[in-house]
Protein backbone atom coordinates (compact mmCIF):
# COMPACT_ATOMS: atom_id res chain seq x y z
CA UNK A 1 0.00 0.00 0.00
CA UNK A 2 2.40 2.55 0.90
CA UNK A 3 4.51 1.68 -2.84
CA UNK A 4 1.17 2.81 -4.17
CA UNK A 5 0.63 5.69 -1.97
CA UNK A 6 4.46 6.64 -3.10
CA UNK A 7 4.07 5.78 -7.01
CA UNK A 8 0.98 8.03 -7.02
CA UNK A 9 2.23 10.94 -4.93
CA UNK A 10 5.00 10.88 -7.65
CA UNK A 11 2.87 10.91 -10.83
CA UNK A 12 0.48 13.73 -8.73
CA UNK A 13 3.52 15.80 -8.36
CA UNK A 14 4.59 15.31 -12.07
CA UNK A 15 3.87 18.58 -13.89
CA UNK A 16 3.19 18.28 -18.11
CA UNK A 17 5.82 21.35 -19.28
CA UNK A 18 5.70 22.93 -23.07
CA UNK A 19 9.42 22.88 -24.22
CA UNK A 20 9.78 26.29 -25.68
CA UNK A 21 11.86 26.00 -29.00
CA UNK A 22 15.75 26.51 -28.22
CA UNK A 23 16.45 27.62 -31.87
CA UNK A 24 14.25 31.06 -31.19
CA UNK A 25 16.46 31.37 -27.47
CA UNK A 26 19.86 31.32 -29.60
CA UNK A 27 18.60 33.35 -32.09
CA UNK A 28 17.47 35.95 -29.86
CA UNK A 29 21.03 35.76 -27.83
CA UNK A 30 22.88 36.00 -30.78
CA UNK A 31 21.53 39.13 -31.67
CA UNK A 32 21.70 40.45 -28.77
CA UNK A 33 25.58 39.94 -28.76
CA UNK A 34 25.85 41.49 -31.87
CA UNK A 35 23.73 44.48 -31.05
CA UNK A 36 25.28 47.33 -29.68
CA UNK A 37 22.16 48.89 -28.00
CA UNK A 38 21.54 45.02 -26.31
CA UNK A 39 24.83 45.09 -25.00
CA UNK A 40 24.91 48.47 -23.42
CA UNK A 41 21.20 48.12 -22.21
CA UNK A 42 22.72 44.95 -20.25
CA UNK A 43 26.33 47.23 -19.16
CA UNK A 44 23.69 49.68 -17.69
CA UNK A 45 21.95 46.74 -15.33
CA UNK A 46 25.71 46.05 -14.59
CA UNK A 47 25.08 42.55 -16.49
CA UNK A 48 28.02 41.31 -17.90
CA UNK A 49 28.57 39.88 -21.48
CA UNK A 50 29.07 36.66 -19.88
CA UNK A 51 26.21 36.39 -18.35
CA UNK A 52 24.22 37.32 -21.54
CA UNK A 53 25.93 33.97 -23.26
CA UNK A 54 25.52 31.98 -19.86
CA UNK A 55 21.84 32.94 -19.42
CA UNK A 56 21.09 33.28 -23.03
CA UNK A 57 19.96 37.08 -22.59
CA UNK A 58 18.50 37.91 -25.76
CA UNK A 59 16.99 40.93 -27.80
CA UNK A 60 14.15 41.87 -30.47
CA UNK A 61 15.51 44.27 -32.41
CA UNK A 62 11.78 44.37 -34.09
CA UNK A 63 10.13 45.37 -30.79
CA UNK A 64 13.08 46.66 -28.85
CA UNK A 65 13.01 44.34 -25.80
CA UNK A 66 15.59 42.09 -24.13
CA UNK A 67 14.61 38.77 -23.69
CA UNK A 68 15.25 36.82 -20.52
CA UNK A 69 14.46 32.71 -21.05
CA UNK A 70 12.75 30.86 -18.10
CA UNK A 71 13.49 27.10 -17.25
CA UNK A 72 11.47 25.47 -14.45
CA UNK A 73 13.49 23.10 -11.56
CA UNK A 74 14.30 20.36 -14.35
CA UNK A 75 16.52 22.71 -17.06
CA UNK A 76 13.44 22.37 -19.49
CA UNK A 77 12.98 26.11 -21.08
CA UNK A 78 9.17 27.06 -20.75
CA UNK A 79 9.64 30.40 -22.57
CA UNK A 80 10.97 33.96 -21.80
CA UNK A 81 10.04 37.37 -20.11
CA UNK A 82 10.67 40.19 -22.21
CA UNK A 83 11.47 43.81 -20.95
CA UNK A 84 11.39 46.61 -23.31
CA UNK A 85 14.80 48.77 -23.18
CA UNK A 86 12.73 52.43 -23.69
CA UNK A 87 9.81 52.69 -20.51
CA UNK A 88 8.88 49.60 -18.10
CA UNK A 89 6.87 47.70 -20.89
CA UNK A 90 6.92 44.09 -20.38
CA UNK A 91 5.93 40.74 -22.24
CA UNK A 92 5.65 37.08 -21.35
CA UNK A 93 5.59 34.28 -23.73
CA UNK A 94 1.87 32.42 -23.85
CA UNK A 95 1.41 30.14 -21.10
CA UNK A 96 4.67 31.14 -19.37
CA UNK A 97 3.63 29.10 -16.07
CA UNK A 98 5.45 31.57 -13.95
CA UNK A 99 3.47 30.15 -10.88
CA UNK A 100 5.15 27.34 -10.81
CA UNK A 101 8.47 27.88 -11.46
CA UNK A 102 11.52 29.77 -9.89
CA UNK A 103 13.93 31.51 -12.06
CA UNK A 104 17.38 30.09 -12.06
CA UNK A 105 16.13 26.95 -9.76
CA UNK A 106 17.85 24.46 -12.54
CA UNK A 107 20.98 25.77 -11.77
CA UNK A 108 21.29 26.47 -8.05
CA UNK A 109 19.35 23.81 -6.67
CA UNK A 110 22.33 21.74 -5.34
CA UNK A 111 23.18 25.04 -3.52
CA UNK A 112 22.39 24.41 0.48
CA UNK A 113 21.62 28.12 0.36
CA UNK A 114 19.87 30.83 -1.21
CA UNK A 115 18.81 34.47 -2.02
CA UNK A 116 15.50 35.35 -3.30
CA UNK A 117 14.54 37.98 -4.89
CA UNK A 118 11.73 39.49 -7.40
CA UNK A 119 13.38 40.53 -10.90
CA UNK A 120 15.75 37.64 -13.36
CA UNK A 121 17.63 40.73 -13.62
CA UNK A 122 18.46 40.71 -10.14
CA UNK A 123 19.14 37.10 -9.66
CA UNK A 124 21.45 37.41 -12.71
CA UNK A 125 23.30 40.30 -10.58
CA UNK A 126 23.97 38.22 -7.82
CA UNK A 127 24.83 35.09 -9.40
CA UNK A 128 27.34 37.23 -11.07
CA UNK A 129 29.40 37.84 -7.72
CA UNK A 130 28.71 33.97 -6.67
CA UNK A 131 25.87 34.34 -4.58
CA UNK A 132 23.28 31.52 -5.93
CA UNK A 133 19.91 33.27 -6.03
CA UNK A 134 16.17 32.19 -7.83
CA UNK A 135 13.77 35.06 -9.14
CA UNK A 136 10.07 34.31 -8.00
CA UNK A 137 9.33 36.87 -11.19
CA UNK A 138 7.43 39.54 -9.51
CA UNK A 139 5.51 39.79 -5.69
CA UNK A 140 2.73 37.46 -5.94
CA UNK A 141 4.64 34.06 -4.92
CA UNK A 142 2.09 31.05 -5.43
CA UNK A 143 2.43 27.98 -2.71
CA UNK A 144 3.83 26.18 -5.81
CA UNK A 145 7.19 28.51 -5.54
CA UNK A 146 7.25 28.44 -2.10
CA UNK A 147 6.94 24.68 -1.95
CA UNK A 148 10.18 24.31 -4.17
CA UNK A 149 12.25 26.37 -1.97
CA UNK A 150 10.66 24.39 1.05
CA UNK A 151 11.91 21.26 -1.71
CA UNK A 152 15.56 22.18 -2.51
CA UNK A 153 16.64 24.49 0.63
CA UNK A 154 17.11 24.45 4.04
CA UNK A 155 18.89 28.11 4.11
CA UNK A 156 16.38 30.63 2.56
CA UNK A 157 17.55 34.22 2.25
CA UNK A 158 15.03 37.03 1.54
CA UNK A 159 16.59 40.46 -0.13
CA UNK A 160 12.45 41.99 -1.32
CA UNK A 161 12.55 45.01 -2.72
CA UNK A 162 12.17 47.90 -1.29
CA UNK A 163 8.35 48.83 -1.92
CA UNK A 164 5.08 47.74 -0.13
CA UNK A 165 4.50 44.99 -2.92
CA UNK A 166 8.59 43.65 -1.84
CA UNK A 167 7.40 43.78 1.89
CA UNK A 168 4.23 41.79 1.27
CA UNK A 169 6.00 39.47 -0.64
CA UNK A 170 8.56 38.75 2.10
CA UNK A 171 5.85 38.30 4.67
CA UNK A 172 4.18 35.70 2.63
CA UNK A 173 7.31 33.42 2.78
CA UNK A 174 7.84 34.30 6.07
CA UNK A 175 4.63 32.78 6.55
CA UNK A 176 4.79 29.77 4.65
CA UNK A 177 8.28 28.72 5.34
CA UNK A 178 8.95 30.28 9.23
CA UNK A 179 12.20 29.48 10.45
CA UNK A 180 14.32 28.19 7.64
CA UNK A 181 13.94 31.96 6.33
CA UNK A 182 16.15 35.10 7.28
CA UNK A 183 15.92 38.24 5.77
CA UNK A 184 18.24 41.04 4.28
CA UNK A 185 17.66 44.41 4.43
CA UNK A 186 19.43 46.62 2.08
CA UNK A 187 19.69 50.40 2.97
CA UNK A 188 16.85 52.32 1.93
CA UNK A 189 18.19 54.17 -1.01
CA UNK A 190 17.96 51.34 -3.28
CA UNK A 191 14.76 49.95 -5.22
CA UNK A 192 16.21 46.91 -5.28
CA UNK A 193 19.49 45.07 -5.33
CA UNK A 194 19.66 45.48 -8.71
CA UNK A 195 20.64 49.11 -8.04
CA UNK A 196 23.34 48.71 -6.02
CA UNK A 197 27.28 47.81 -6.85
CA UNK A 198 28.93 44.65 -6.68
CA UNK A 199 31.36 45.71 -3.98
CA UNK A 200 28.25 46.14 -1.63
CA UNK A 201 26.30 42.93 -2.69
CA UNK A 202 29.05 41.00 -1.97
CA UNK A 203 29.34 42.78 1.43
CA UNK A 204 25.90 41.71 2.20
CA UNK A 205 26.94 38.15 1.89
CA UNK A 206 29.51 38.81 4.37
CA UNK A 207 27.53 40.73 6.67
CA UNK A 208 24.85 37.88 6.40
CA UNK A 209 28.14 35.05 7.44
CA UNK A 210 29.42 37.03 10.53
CA UNK A 211 25.76 37.20 11.77
CA UNK A 212 25.45 33.54 11.68
CA UNK A 213 28.81 32.94 13.05
CA UNK A 214 27.82 36.18 15.91
CA UNK A 215 24.55 33.82 16.51
CA UNK A 216 26.55 29.85 16.82
CA UNK A 217 29.10 31.67 19.29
Amino acid sequence: VDIIADISSKLKDKEEWSEFDSNTINRLCDQAIHSARAVDYFKIRKISLDSIKNFKLGYSETQDMVTVPVHNHEGVCVGFVARSIEGKDFKNTPGLPKSKILFNLNRVKNASRVYVVESSFDAIRLDQVGMPAVATLGANISSKQTDLLKRYFSDIIIIADNDEAGGNMKDKIIERLGSSVTVVNIDKQYKDIGDMEDKSIKELDLQFDKSIVSMLN
